[in-house]
């Protein structure tokens, strides 16, 4: 199976891949189990490739021992599932982005075989990042980088174990990239992909919404489940001026807090942390959570406490960021928020800042992507608050096939 391209955001809710402009995404779940447990877990055989992506079972040899893991879905129910969400999560030595990543080869190569293809998988270019605080902690961003992408490049052998989907592949990672998370956005902010129908070809526009930002430095916040960037781009949404330009945002993970309210009162709901981060996925649009007992038919109000975490969290948030880079300028900056979380916080990080400034500087220097970008049909794979990195990512590559 050969490969063009491959991007890849290892984020703490999800990983999500885009592989030759095919999309698709892997809960960051992954536990660690003994071979008795792999060759355990199903009854019966998984006939269709379509079921596999819920039932990912894999090996690889990692300091020199075969190690198993369950990955995504399968393993959200088990108690070792969430142990990176109360922390910062280090990607560059996790085992979980590593799994992930070659759970998420196997998928791509068992829905895409073709009959007497050879077990093996060419990648010509990888591309993934890594969020501001990790690239903070070496003397240069360009030391974790390169330590990110030493553990990609080069080859890869995994077994995937999901019984009637079994096979043992070799990956080849030809050429690999780190960005940084959230800087890397602003290639999605600036540009779009654009298909052609004429022409029957994709190509890279500057977007107009971008002139918006043509007059006023930009803060980036970048709002995941582990970590919140921020960054200070130049005017015109251009490259950051200084180390000084990148913040870490001093808050406790949101999935941490999470975890936390359902610790403390909604643990007679909710088994575990996932379902309640999927009630909340499901519900947000509404501004309501009503909880229906599948068993039962019975229904309880859950909205105040869910409500209340939300805005306390959002009010923290946005002191921080404004804290973050008050200093930075006497001009007036422009905010742009996205990340997997943006839109569950967005009308309580919207109220928090009205509530602090006003309504004119939360309407006018604050945006959302929900705001800011215009639907257009001819755009291909237009980018969410959750996918926004990984559609920079994509238009980085095809700048570069184009080259």
């Amino acid at each position: 199976m050969k490969v063009e391209r491959l991007n890849a955001d290892f984020g703490n809710s999800t990983g999500n891949f885009l592989i030759d402009s095919y999309y698709f995404e892997i809960p960051t779940c992954v536990v660690k189990i003994s071979k008795e447990q792999a060759e355990g877990l199903f009854t019966n055989p998984v006939e269709d490739t379509a079921d596999l992506l819920n039932r990912l079972v894999i090996s690889t040899i990692i300091d020199d021992e075969e190690q198993f893991f369950m990955v995504g879905k399968l393993a959200e129910t088990s108690p070792f599932a969430h142990s990176h969400v109360g922390k910062m999560h280090d990607k560059i030595n996790s085992y979980i982005p590593y799994a992930t990543f070659l759970a998420a080869m196997t998928y791509a190569y068992k829905i895409n075989k073709e009959e007497n293809s050879e077990s093996t998988i060419e990648i010509d270019n990888m591309k993934m990042m890594l969020p501001v605080w990790l690239l903070k902690k070496e003397d240069k961003f360009s030391i974790a980088q390169n330590k990110m992408v030493n553990r990609f490049i080069g080859e890869h052998t995994v077994k995937l174990l999901t019984p009637g989907m079994e096979t043992e592949l070799t990956i080849n990672i030809k050429n690999a990239k780190c960005h940084i998370e959230s800087e890397v956005g602003r290639w999605a902010l600036k540009y779009k992909i654009v298909k052609n129908e004429e022409k029957d070809v994709t190509v890279i526009e500057k977007r107009t919404e971008a002139g918006k930002f043509a007059d006023n430095q930009t803060v980036l916040i970048d709002i995941g489940g582990g970590s919140t960037d921020g960054v200070l781009l130049a005017k015109g949404l251009n490259t950051p001026v200084s180390s000084n330009s990148f913040q870490v945002i001093q808050i406790e993970p949101y999935l941490g807090r999470l975890e936390k309210l359902l610790k403390e009162k909604l643990i007679e709901y909710f088994s575990e942390l996932r379902s309640l981060e999927q009630f909340i996925v499901d519900n947000y649009v509404t501004l309501r959570y009503v909880f229906k007992n599948p068993n039962t038919g019975t229904s309880v109000d859950l909205t105040d406490p869910i409500v209340q975490m939300l805005q306390e969290y959002s009010d923290i948030l946005v002191y921080k960021v404004m804290e973050s880079f008050k200093g930075n300028t006497k001009e007036a900056l422009k905010f742009i928020y996205f990340g997997g979380e943006a839109p569950i916080l967005e009308p309580y990080i919207k109220q928090s800042i009205a509530r602090n400034t006003n309504e004119g500087i939360m309407e006018n220097n604050h945006y959302f992507l929900s705001d800011l970008l215009e639907d257009t049909k001819d755009e291909v794979f237009r980018p969410t608050a959750r996918t926004i990195n990984l559609t920079a990512l994509e238009i980085l590559s095809l700048n570069e096939k184009t080259k």
